[in-house]
C-alpha cells in the first residue's frame, strides 16, 4: 500500500538473528555462483549454483529449505525435479517435504535420499515473477525483471541449508554470457563478495543484475541506491542527501564505518512501500510515481535506515517486540533527521504530527501487541500498530526521563545502553528493558511500559515535546479506503460498513483509475474510482473516511525560538 513500509528480515517477523562478522575459527564454506540468463538484451532466468562444504548430512534429513509464501507473495516454489544434488557418490536424490502454512508463510524442505559424503553441489533457476496490474502489493520478496536487468530479494530464488550456523560465504557473479558493462550487485557489495554469515543472510538480502545504474557510479563505496528503470525523481539529489542522514545516524549509533546500499524498483500497480534487510532498503513506487506517504522517500528512507541499529536480540515473538524495532525507527528518523539538518523544524512537527495521528486513528489501538500480532498479515492496519504505539510511548518515555533526571538523561541513553549491552555479548529483551526502565524511572516505568504492551490508550501531555512544541486534544477522522490497501488494480476484502461499499464498490471491481492515495489520506480529497464491473465501467465519488475519534494535534509555540527546542 501507499506509504507501508515492511521490515522483515533480522530479528523480526521471520524469527531471524544473524550478524555479518569475521570468525575466528573458520567456518564451514558456501560458494554461491549467481549466472543471469539473457536473450535479446533481457534477463529471463537466474541460475543457481552452490557448493555447500561436507553438510554430513544424515538419510532423510534436511539439505535445503525455502520459502513457497512469504508473507502472503508467492516465491520461486521449485518443484521436486527443479532441483539437482549431487556428492562424491554421484547424483544425490532429494524428497520434498512441505511445512504447514504459519502466518507469515509456507516453507519448502528438500531431504536427502541418503546420507551426503564430502561436498555437495547443487543447482537450480527460475525466471523472474511475472506481475502486471491487478498484482497485491507486499513486502518487496519477489525477483522482478525491469528495464532488462531483475531486481528483488534472493528469498525469491535461493534454496539453502537449514542451519543457523555462520557460513564462510562466497558469492561471485556470472556475467560471462551478459552484454558489455553489465553488473551484479547484493545488499553486501558490488561483483565478488566474501563474508562470514548465516545462510539465512543471502536470502534476507537484495540482489540487482543486468544495466545497472548507481549512484555513486563507483563500485566499490559503501553507500550507494541502484535502479534498472529510472526513476520519476532525482536519484542523484535522494542518494546525496540519504548517504549524508545515514553517516550522521551510523555516528550517532557508534558504528561509523557500516555499508549500506539502497535499491529502487517501479510496481505497475499505482502503490510504493519498502522493505529493509541485511544492510539494505528496496523501495517500489507505481506509475504516478507513487512511494511513501505524500510522496517523502526521504522520510521512508530514514524510517529504514534506523531499523540498522536499535533491536532486542533476544529470542522473542516479533509481535511482542515490534513496538521497539518500528518505535525507534519512527522516532530516530524523524529526531536525527531533524539534528542532522537534513529536515526543518517545520517539517519535523508535520511528520512527527502524522505519526501521532497514525497512532490516535488507528482502529486496533487497544489491541494488546499480542492480539494486533494475530493479524498482522490479515489486515495492514494491524501492521500499523507498532509504529504508532512505540512512537507515541517513547515520547512520553523521553519526557518522564527528561523530568525525572531534571534533563541529564533523555531516551537516547537507555537506547544506546540496550545497543552497549548487546555488543557486550549480552541479551537484551523484554525483560531487560522494563528493568532498564524501572531502574530510572522506578515504578511510574514500570507500569507506563505494562500498560503500553496490554494496548492501554496513552495519552500526550501538552509539554511532552519540550518547549518549542504543544499538544492539543483534537478530533480526527481516520483515513478509511474501505477496501484492501495491498490491492489496488482489483477491490478485495470490501468493508461492508465503508462510505467506498455504501458508494457502491463492489468486491472484484478492477479499478481502471482512482485519486492518490496521498491526496486522499493527506489533502483530505474525496476517493474518485473509475471501475470496471464486466463490460460496464463506472465512476464513484466516496469520502474516504470513518467516524471522527479523539486524537491529538503537535502544533509549533511560536515564541520558543528553534535554538530553544533541543530535540
Amino acid at each position: 500500500m501507499q506509504g507501508k513500509s515492511w521490515l522483515l528480515g533480522a530479528a523480526t517477523a521471520c524469527g531471524l538473528s544473524w550478524a555479518i562478522s569475521v570468525s575466528a575459527a573458520q567456518p564451514p564454506a558456501l560458494d554461491v555462483v549467481l549466472k543471469p540468463l539473457a536473450e535479446d538484451g533481457k534477463v529471463v532466468r537466474l541460475e543457481v549454483d552452490l557448493r555447500i562444504e561436507a553438510p554430513q548430512v544424515e538419510a532423510g534429513n534436511t539439505l535445503l529449505k525455502a520459502p513457497v509464501v512469504l508473507v502472503g507473495t508467492p516465491m520461486a516454489g521449485y518443484g521436486a525435479a527443479s532441483i539437482r544434488a549431487s556428492d562424491a557418490q554421484g547424483e544425490l536424490p532429494l524428497k520434498v517435504v512441505d511445512e504447514a502454512p504459519t502466518p507469515t508463510g509456507t516453507y519448502r524442505r528438500w531431504t536427502a535420499a541418503r546420507a551426503t559424503h564430502g561436498d555437495v553441489r547443487v543447482h537450480y533457476g527460475t525466471a523472474p515473477r511475472a506481475v502486471d496490474a491487478s498484482t497485491r502489493n507486499g513486502p518487496l520478496f519477489d525477483l522482478r525483471a525491469e528495464a532488462g536487468g531483475i531486481v528483488g530479494s534472493g528469498n525469491y530464488f535461493y534454496a539453502l541449508p537449514d542451519t543457523k550456523t555462520p557460513y564462510a560465504v562466497s558469492l561471485k557473479w556470472d556475467l560471462s554470457g551478459a552484454p558489455t558493462g553489465w553488473r551484479g550487485v547484493w545488499s553486501l557489495g558490488e561483483g565478488e563478495q566474501h563474508a562470514v554469515v548465516p545462510a539465512e543472510v543471502l536470502s534476507f538480502s537484495f540482489y540487482a543484475a543486468g544495466p545497472v545504474n548507481s549512484y555513486p557510479p563507483a563500485r566499490d563505496t559503501n553507500f550507494a541506491l541502484y535502479w534498472l528503470a529510472k526513476p520519476p525523481f532525482d536519484t542523484a539529489a535522494l542518494a546525496q542527501d540519504t548517504q549524508k542522514l545515514y553517516g550522521f545516524m551510523s555516528r550517532f549509533f557508534d558504528d561509523a564505518s557500516a555499508p549500506y546500499r539502497v535499491f529502487v524498483r517501479g510496481n505497475p500497480y499505482p502503490a510504493g512501500g519498502g522493505t529493509a534487510l541485511a544492510k539494505s532498503f528496496m523501495f517500489g513506487y507505481g506509475p504516478g510515481g507513487e512511494t511513501a506517504s505524500g510522496g517523502d522517500v526521504q522520510m521512508l528512507l530514514a524510517h529504514e535506515m534506523a531499523h540498522n541499529w536499535p533491536k532486542f536480540n533476544a529470542d522473542e515473538d516479533h509481535a511482542l517486540t515490534a513496538w521497539y524495532s518500528e518505535g525507534t525507527a519512527e522516532y530516530y528518523s524523524a529526531v536525527l533527521a531533524l539534528r542532522s539538518g537534513a529536515i526543518s523544524l517545520e517539517k519535523f512537527q508535520k511528520v512527527v504530527g502524522e505519526m501521532v495521528k497514525g497512532y490516535y486513528t488507528n482502529p486496533f489501538l487497544t489491541l494488546s501487541n499480542q492480539e494486533a500480532g494475530k493479524i498482522f498479515w490479515k489486515d495492514p492496519r494491524a501492521q500499523r500498530v507498532p509504529y504508532g504505539r512505540g512512537l507515541v510511548y517513547f515520547l512520553r518515555l523521553d519526557a518522564m526521563i527528561r523530568a525525572k533526571t531534571g534533563g541529564a538523561k533523555r531516551l537516547d541513553d537507555l537506547v544506546l545502553e540496550v545497543q552497549r549491552r548487546q555488543k557486550a555479548g549480552e541479551v537484551v529483551g523484554l525483560v531487560q528493558w522494563r528493568e532498564m526502565v524501572g531502574g530510572v524511572l522506578g515504578e511510574a516505568g514500570t507500569k507506563d511500559f505494562d500498560a503500553m504492551i496490554a494496548g492501554q490508550r496513552m495519552t500526550l501531555k501538552s509539554d511532552v515535546m519540550g518547549p518549542c512544541f504543544k499538544v492539543s486534544e483534537v478530533k480526527e477522522q481516520p483515513f478509511e479506503l474501505g477496501f484492501d490497501e495491498m490491492s489496488l488494480g482489483v477491490v478485495s476484502k470490501l468493508r461492508k460498513d465503508s462510505a467506498a461499499a455504501k458508494a457502491g464498490v463492489e468486491d472484484g471491481d478492477r479499478i481502471v483509475a482512482m485519486t492518490k492515495l496521498a491526496a486522499a489520506r493527506d489533502e483530505g480529497l474525496d476517493m474518485s474510482l473509475t471501475l470496471q464491473r464486466g463490460e460496464k465501467q463506472l465512476k464513484v465519488v466516496y469520502p474516504p473516511r470513518a467516524a471522527a475519534v479523539d486524537s491529538a494535534r503537535i502544533e509549533r509555540v511560536p515564541a520558543v525560538a528553534g535554538s530553544a527546542c533541543r530535540i
